[in-house]
């Protein structure tokens, strides 16, 4: 395969997706296309340069001892299955039972194509910004800064929300382990905005009553606050800030996918609170470099990077290329989406957090989500009605999150 049939490739893989199409050109031509024969045994440390994709054949992958058989048939529509993922164990291997071709994508290829265009193109930088950011981003890819880690609570509910077979049952045990998200859970569940006509006092009894997945998405949710936390009282007063913020687009998010009928609301509510992920590692980073960064100049440094870190701490989370696009466009109020989606939804509840707020934010006529979404802009200094009228319901979700 040449370069222009393994660029279209990259763009399904979940590494390489990020990338802009000029970077994933240059990736597409150091990658190999290997052709593996029958009985072919392949172990972790073969994939240590490499990650490694099947794109036809059969094979057999064991995964701590339990096998999984997985076919390909080389159709356009097939999306290549990585054979290694995560953090394989040394005892884990695969096993071609037909002769299989895989693509090896080198991962020291895919570092310099990110490093050199993660930046968002339309985000100029000066050159004390460009500095901070090109450093903290050296120092997560050399992993002597991490990105925050998704909360254990959290990870979990995302598998069962990628498990067909997940239960109620399975969601009521992960969220009893956490006591903080179970007390919070009860306390949403008996609010006015999912109250029933008897008092819930069980986390069994919750989940049965919201359901899966308002379950799911208020868990969820609680469980990320604990991402956002600092050790310094200027860092510290600067991520309540960014959570505060992050509630209220995210409860704005969830009403406007909800009054409009467009896409799922919890994952939208999820887009909200997420888009602001990035500023995390800013701060944790300013905190390295000094004790007490002043207010001010951790402000524009968040108000600069956010989308960029963002972009990095999402794809990091494998929370999927939507909710990476929220965090790319937050508050690019010129940008316009072909139809749809979640990052159209994410602005316009900006604006309308900004707009509540009483904080400056454009004429909603200068915002070309509006349009995207089918909502005719008010008019200068007015709110959105249909979301004025569910003020209750705002003020419900901003208690829910303890914003």
């Amino acid at each position: 395969m040449d370069t222009p049939t393994i660029s279209p490739l990259l763009e399904q893989l979940d590494p390489a997706s990020g990338l802009s199409q000029s970077a994933r050109d240059e990736v597409a031509a150091q990658c190999e296309i290997r052709d593996e024969a029958a009985g072919k045994r392949l172990r972790p440390d073969a994939a240590s340069e490499h990650h490694l994709f099947l794109l036809s054949g059969q094979l057999v992958r064991v995964v701590g001892g339990t096998p999984e058989r997985i076919r390909l048939d080389g159709e356009d529509n097939d999306v290549p299955v990585e054979l290694f993922e995560g953090n394989p164990g040394h005892q884990d291997f695969v096993l071609t039972e037909q002769p299989c071709r895989i693509l090896a994508l080198p991962k020291a290829a895919l570092e310099r194509a990110y490093s050199s265009s993660v930046v968002v193109s339309d985000t100029e930088l000066d050159d004390t910004e460009g500095a901070f950011f090109s450093e903290l981003y050296d120092l997560i890819t050399s992993n002597r800064l991490e990105l925050p880690t998704m909360p254990e609570v959290a990870l979990r509910i995302q598998e069962l929300t990628n498990d067909p077979e997940a239960s109620m049952d399975d969601l009521t045990e992960v969220i009893q382990r956490d006591g903080t998200i179970a007390g919070a859970l009860l306390h949403a569940t008996n609010s006015p905005l999912f109250r029933g006509a008897q008092q819930i006092q069980s986390v069994r009894e919750a989940v049965t009553r919201l359901g899966f997945r308002n379950t799911r998405m208020l868990a969820m949710n609680m469980a990320l606050r604990q991402t956002f936390k600092a050790k310094h009282a200027a860092t510290r007063e600067a991520m309540a800030e960014v959570w505060s913020e992050g509630v209220l687009n995210s409860a704005f998010a969830y009403l406007l996918a909800d009054s409009l009928r467009l896409l799922d609301r919890e994952r939208a509510l999820l887009g909200g609170l997420v888009a602001g992920i990035g500023a995390v590692p800013i701060i944790q980073f300013a905190e390295m470099r000094e004790e007490n960064p002043g207010a001010e100049r951790l402000g524009m440094l968040i108000e600069r990077l956010r989308n960029l870190a963002g972009v990095l701490v999402i794809n990091y989370w494998d929370l999927g290329q939507d909710l990476v696009a929220v965090a790319e466009h937050a508050y690019d109020w010129s940008y316009r989406a072909e139809q749809p989606d979640y990052a159209s939804v994410g602005i316009v509840a900006e604006w309308a957090a900004l707009h509540y707020s009483g904080k400056p934010h454009p004429d909603a006529r200068e915002v070309a989500a509006f349009e995207v979404l089918g909502i005719d802009p008010p008019a200068p200094g007015d709110p959105i009605p249909f979301l004025e009228e569910r003020n209750d319901d705002l003020n419900e979700l901003k208690l829910l999150f303890n914003a």
